[in-house]
């Protein structure tokens, strides 16, 4: 009850993103993985609400794996539709024998008087329905959100799989939508990201925020977790928590707390191969901005804190990302018109397919190789995934091949002290990112995201003492291009 009044009169909430490791280890059975991953996540919501938090979010693939559909078929499980059916499975022991996994969430929600969203896998059958795969079942990847009193409120069936084999596309429109004590919200996942739909609900005006599990890739220059979660939530001005998994050898890693277009709350971006829970302070909607007080707890191996921090105004818990490069790079790169930075300050302009971006700037001497560039046209993933992109980009990179910018370092010992970049877009959806070396995210306070005219963005910043800047991206998204999404 008290955290029922706190979140109803209170100007704020306490909100919680969960960045797991994840299981299984070598081979243990199916059982041993969800009790284990479930372990973690119940501890981590004690910590969560030892720290008064209303909702904690879990990664995408954190309770089953990121396998092939015979493989991932013993995790799933029968999810009720909540549109036809209340259920409180932590009060229905007997209907959830065979669902240890809904049991269990459902339970953590109601033991920590906590909104709980959690991603696991589903299946349904479906022999009689027609375009019914051939073994007779849908698998679904599914955000289910149960309230303080462990009821399923949402069910949400992931849009757009991502190299998905386990999983089947839903054939019908959802609601992901649902209304706290503290708000109303909805939830997506991971590559539903990058297309129009959870935009436009961003943009509805009952919408106060997102909560999204993810387990995202890093796609070096623009595509980096956090750089691009804090740009989509500035971008669409919309809170967005972001839970992601971690593991770094596949590119996999980086949080946070992002509050529309004051950015970053708290994040991590470490690949520490540590559990991690993060807390923050969010104000509600019409109320002024508040301290984030982020904590943060981190989690050994059996599932016990083994390290906190508390009351940080804002938090990086960057790593220690001082030599080598991304893993990965985005696919367009050949695609792009790159002009280099040949003096330590001055102008440069590129131009692709019509669109044209400049930066005016000047460094403290430029010790490393960096580049401008620009891309308008489809942006195409192994001839199976498309969307419409305009981008521009200042990063610092080498060659990779016949690319003169195509390998993204980490860090970078050039400091800017002014910037100005501007670019011509027919998007009404520009996504501005600025990060500096050791992969930390500049926080918006220190630059400067606006429009000049309806087609016209920019960036600005200025530092006396300089900013060791890796990226500075402006990702213009034309949905309205995008062909039909085909998974």
């Amino acid at each position: 009850m008290l955290s029922v009044l706190r979140a109803q009169y209170y100007p704020s909430y306490k909100a919680a993103v969960f960045e797991h490791t994840g299981l299984p280890q070598g081979n243990e059975s199916m059982h041993i993985t969800v009790a284990r991953n479930l372990e973690f996540y119940n501890s981590a919501a004690k910590f969560a609400h030892s720290r008064d938090t209303d909702v904690i979010v879990f990664p995408e693939y954190g309770i089953v794996p990121y396998s092939s559909r015979e493989t991932i078929r013993p995790y799933l499980e029968s999810i009720p539709d909540p549109g036809y059916y209340i259920s409180t499975p932590c009060s229905e022991r007997e209907e959830y024998l065979n669902r240890t996994i809904l049991y269990t969430l459902s339970c953590i929600a109601k033991n920590n008087s906590m909104y709980v969203i959690a991603n696991l896998g589903e299946i349904q059958n479906c022999s009689i329905l027609p375009h019914c795969p051939s073994d007779g079942e849908y698998h679904f990847n599914t955000n289910v959100v149960f309230d303080r009193n462990g009821t399923i409120l949402v069910r949400y069936r992931k849009e757009h799989p991502y190299f998905e084999p386990g999983m089947d596309i839903p054939r019908v429109t959802q609601d992901p939508i649902f209304k706290t004590d503290f708000g109303t919200f909805a939830t997506y996942t991971c590559f539903d990201i990058i297309f129009h739909r959870m935009s436009k609900i961003a943009h509805l005006p009952s919408i106060d925020g997102i909560f999204f599990p993810t387990m995202w890739i890093d796609a070096a220059p623009q595509f980096i977790s956090v750089a691009y979660f804090q740009a989509w939530a500035i971008g669409n001005n919309i809170t967005l928590l972001a839970a992601n998994r971690q593991v770094p050898s596949k590119g996999i890693l980086g949080s946070g707390i992002f509050h529309g277009r004051r950015g970053v709350l708290a994040y991590k971006y470490n690949p520490d191969l540590i559990p991690t829970v993060m807390v923050a302070r969010i104000p509600k909607r019409g109320y002024l901005p508040v301290s984030p007080d982020a904590s943060f707890a981190r989690f050994s191996a059996n599932g016990s804190t083994i390290w906190t921090d508390e009351n940080i105004t804002i938090s990086q818990n960057s790593g220690s990302f001082t030599n080598g490069t991304f893993l990965f790079s985005e696919s367009m790169l050949e695609n792009y018109t790159f002009k280099k930075l040949n003096k330590s300050f001055g102008f440069i302009e590129a131009c692709n397919n019509g669109m044209c971006c400049s930066i005016k700037y000047s460094t403290k001497g430029l010790k490393e190789q960096f580049y401008l560039g620009v891309f308008n046209g489809t942006y195409n993933i192994s001839n199976r995934y498309f969307w419409c992109e305009e981008d521009c980009v200042l990063v610092r990179c080498d060659a990779s091949g016949k690319i003169p910018c195509g390998s993204f370092p980490f860090a970078s010992t050039t400091l800017f002290d002014h910037l100005l970049m501007r670019a011509n877009f027919s998007s009404e959806l520009v996504y501005p990112s600025v990060v500096q070396s050791t992969v930390k995210l500049v926080h918006p306070r220190t630059w400067y995201f606006d429009a000049i005219t309806r087609s016209e963005r920019y960036i600005f910043l200025k530092s006396k003492s300089g900013i060791n800047l890796t990226m500075v991206g402006l990702k213009g998204r034309c949905y309205n291009k995008d062909p039909p999404f085909r998974g």
